[in-house]
C-alpha cells in the first residue's frame, strides 16, 4: 500500500476523482464521436423493420440490419490480433497478448481520442492483498447468489472462469500499479447481510502521484503504457464501422478516419467497445427499465460515447444478443451518495419499499416512483443507528469508503463532512421539523408526518408489517434536526452483450462458433441477465482484467 493515510486520501481532490469513478463500476471502451455509426443505427428513431403481430418473433430494429458493405478504402493493414477498444478489456487483452513475446503484431484501434478509462477499482475473487489480510471469498455464496440475482440465466460456465482465474489477472494488473507507486487498498464497505450477502475483494486503486493521468481506477493506463512499451500499435480517433467477413470467418474491419475508411486484415478480432447505455433506442428495445431516469442520468464516462458500437457490428456478421432484456447497472448515486438503510419516502412523502435492500434493488425500486427520485429520511441518531447496523448490513452508499479491517466508528465521519455539502448543493435539507422538512422537499406535511409517525410505531414494535425491513434496521425518525438526502437511480452500463464460448468466441443463432470473432468486456453476454450481480463488487471490472488476460494470452500463442 502506498504511503498515504486512509483518512488523508479519502478526502479532497482524490475522493472527488474516485467518486466520480466508482460511478463507472463498468467497463471496457467507450467511444465519444457520437456519430460515427450513424449508418448502422438506421435512423435516430430507431424504428422497427417489421412488427409481428402474434408475439412469436421479436420486433427487428433498424439497426440490428446490415448496412451495405463499405469496398472503397483510403488505406489497408494487415495485422495479428485486431482489438476494437482501448479500454480496460481492451488494453487487458492487448498487453496481456504483447508481454507473451510471440512477436505478433498487435493494433487496437480506438473510437475516442485516448485510451478510455473509469472507476475506483475492480473486484477479486483473491489477490495478494487479501491474501496479506486473511480476506477470503465465500465462493460458493458468492457464485449461488450472482446466479440468484441473475435468475438463473446466466452462463455459469463464464461465471466459473472469473472465478477460478481472478487471482492470476488480479495480481498480474496489482503489480503494475504498485510499479507506478499508486494507492492501492481493499475496502470494507460490502454488504453483511445474509438474504444480500456480498463479498469482499472489493481495489481501490488509485494514482497519487503525477506520473499518471488518471483521476480514478488506473487500471486502463497502466495496461496501455504496458501494452505500448511492448509494441501495440494504438490508433485513435479511428472508430470501427464494419466487421470484415470471408465466408462465415471474420478476416477484419474497417474503421472511420479523418482520411477515409481504412481496412484492418487480421487473424483474430477482438470488439471490446463496452455497453450501449449512450444509445437511448437501445435501451429503450434492449434494456427499458433504464430508458426513462437511468439513461438520462448516465454517469458513464465519456458522456454519451458507448453507443453499442460493438453489438451492432457483430449482429451484422451473424452474432446473437443475449437472451432480453438486457441487464442493467444502475446506482442509486444520481444525487447524493450517502442514504444507508434508513426510511425512504418518494416525492408525495410516501414510503415506497424495504431500504435494507442491494443498491440494483432500491434502483429499480426508486425508478418506478414520480420523478424517478426517493429521499432518504433519518434523524440526529443516524450516526449511532449507522454503526449499529453495519455488522449486519453495509455496501454502497450505506457504508463509506474505509479500508478492510478498520473500525466501524470510522463509517460516519466521511458523511458528516459530505451531508453539509449536499446540503449546499441543493439535493439535501436540514430541519428542526417533519413540518419544516416536508416544505424543503415540496410534498404534503401531513403525509409526511403520517408516514413517519406510521414508520416510528414499527420501530417502536420491532416489526415492519407494511415492507418486512430487518427489526436491526428500524431506527425512529424522533430527534432533530432531521435530514432529507434525495436519492435517484444512474446508469452506469447495460452489461448484456454477445453470445459466446467460454472461450470467448462468438457463436451464431444455431450456436456455432464464428471464426476469428471474439468479445472481451461488456461485449461478453450471458455473464449477467436480468440484473447486474453487485454481491461480487466490481466484478465488471474485474471480469474485464481477468477475461481480457486471458484472452490475450490465449490469442499470442494461437
Amino acid at each position: 500500500m502506498s504511503e498515504i493515510s486512509r483518512r488523508n486520501f479519502l478526502t479532497g481532490a482524490a475522493l472527488v476523482g474516485a467518486a466520480a469513478g466508482v460511478a463507472g463500476l463498468a467497463g471496457c471502451s467507450s467511444p465519444s464521436n457520437a456519430s460515427s455509426n450513424a449508418g448502422a443505427a438506421g435512423g435516430a428513431d430507431g424504428a422497427a423493420v417489421d412488427y409481428p403481430t402474434d408475439g412469436s418473433v421479436r420486433v427487428t430494429y433498424a439497426w440490428e440490419v446490415a448496412p451495405e458493405p463499405i469496398t472503397e478504402f483510403a488505406a489497408e493493414v494487415d495485422t495479428d490480433i485486431l482489438i476494437i477498444g482501448a479500454g480496460l478489456a481492451g488494453n487487458a487483452t492487448a498487453c496481456a497478448a504483447a508481454e507473451q513475446g510471440t512477436g505478433k503484431k498487435i493494433t487496437v484501434v480506438e473510437k475516442t481520442e485516448s485510451w478510455v478509462g473509469r472507476g475506483g477499482g475492480f473486484g477479486a475473487i483473491k489477490s495478494k492483498y487479501m491474501d496479506e489480510q486473511g480476506i477470503v471469498v465465500d465462493k460458493v455464496n458468492g457464485k449461488q447468489h450472482w446466479i440468484a440475482q441473475c435468475a438463473s440465466r446466466a452462463n455459469e460456465d463464464l461465471i466459473t472462469r472469473f472465478f477460478n482465474d481472478s487471482e492470476t489477472a488480479s495480481n498480474w494488473l496489482l503489480e503494475k500499479a504498485e510499479r507506478h507507486g499508486c494507492f492501492i487498498m481493499v475496502g470494507a464497505f460490502y454488504s453483511h447481510d445474509d438474504v444480500y450477502a456480498e463479498q469482499p475483494g472489493y481495489h481501490m486503486c488509485m494514482n497519487v502521484g503525477d506520473e499518471l493521468k488518471s483521476t480514478g481506477f488506473v487500471g486502463s493506463e497502466v495496461l496501455y503504457l504496458d501494452a505500448v512499451d511492448n509494441g501495440v500499435e494504438y490508433v485513435f480517433n479511428s472508430p470501427a464501422v464494419q466487421l470484415v467477413k470471408e465466408g462465415d470467418a471474420v478476416v477484419g474491419a474497417i474503421c472511420e478516419t479523418a482520411e477515409g475508411y481504412v481496412k484492418y486484415n487480421a487473424s483474430a478480432v477482438v470488439v471490446a467497445t463496452g455497453d450501449f447505455g449512450g444509445d437511448i433506442e437501445m435501451c429503450k428495445a434492449y434494456a427499458p427499465i433504464c430508458a426513462e431516469y437511468g439513461q438520462p442520468r448516465s454517469q458513464y464516462t465519456p458522456v454519451g460515447a458507448n453507443t453499442g458500437d460493438g453489438h451492432k457490428m457483430i449482429m451484422h456478421a451473424g452474432g446473437v444478443l443475449q437472451d432480453l432484456p438486457c441487464p442493467t447497472m444502475m446506482h442509486p448515486q444520481a444525487f447524493c451518495w450517502f442514504h444507508g438503510p434508513f426510511l425512504f419516502v418518494n416525492d408525495n412523502g410516501q414510503r415506497f419499499m424495504c431500504e435494507d435492500t442491494w443498491v440494483q434493488g432500491k434502483s429499480i425500486a426508486i425508478n418506478r416512483q414520480p420523478n424517478g427520485e426517493a429521499w432518504s429520511i433519518f434523524d440526529a441518531n443516524w450516526p449511532t443507528d449507522l454503526v449499529n447496523g453495519l455488522p449486519y448490513g453495509g455496501g454502497m452508499f450505506w457504508d463509506s469508503f474505509r479500508a478492510y479491517g478498520s473500525d466501524l466508528s470510522e463509517a460516519p465521519a466521511y458523511f458528516e463532512t459530505q451531508i453539509p455539502v449536499y446540503i449546499e448543493s441543493g439535493i439535501a435539507y436540514q430541519a428542526d421539523t417533519l413540518e419544516e422538512l416536508a416544505g424543503k422537499i415540496g410534498c404534503d406535511a401531513a403525509t409526511l408526518t403520517a408516514t413517519v409517525e406510521r414508520y416510528n410505531g414499527m420501530c417502536e414494535a420491532g416489526e415492519d408489517t407494511d415492507y418486512y425491513k430487518k427489526p436491526v434496521f428500524l431506527t425512529p425518525v424522533k430527534e432533530g434536526p432531521f435530514y432529507a438526502l434525495k436519492v435517484g437511480p444512474a446508469l452506469l452500463c447495460t452489461t448484456g452483450g454477445m453470445k459466446c464460448t467460454v472461450d470467448f468466441e462468438c457463436t451464431d443463432a444455431n450456436g456455432a462458433v464464428i471464426p476469428g470473432l471474439y468479445v472481451c468486456g461488456n461485449m461478453i453476454g450471458d455473464i449477467t441477465a436480468v440484473d447486474y450481480p453487485i454481491n461480487i463488487a466490481g466484478n465488471s471490472h474485474g471480469r474485464c482484467i481477468t477475461y481480457g488476460y486471458d484472452l490475450g494470452i490465449a490469442l499470442a500463442n494461437a
